[in-house]
């Protein structure tokens, strides 16, 4: 796998054995309700295009919902990654 010279800084900086936490929202107009799902994966995946630089993914937080409601659906999502 090639690493950009900016990847290649970044993933010096990331401590040896260290996992991702990926938070996924949206709207779908055909909805009525929000679904949500908190999944933790064993073993840790290393998912392709999900992260910027390549570590494995442990945890997975999606939340999807009908349409208009997108700002607060992203609030939920700041709020799982603090």
């Amino acid at each position: 796998m090639d690493l950009s010279k900016a990847e290649l800084h970044f993933m010096k900086k990331i401590p040896t054995g260290a996992e991702a936490s990926n938070v996924l929202v949206g709207e779908l107009d055909f909805l009525h309700q929000p679904i949500m799902a908190f999944v933790r994966l064993s073993p840790a995946v290393l998912l392709s295009g999900m992260t910027e630089v390549p570590i494995p993914t442990r945890f997975l937080f999606v939340l999807l919902g009908p349409e208009g409601k997108g700002h607060q659906y992203h609030e939920i999502g700041r709020s799982m990654m603090r």
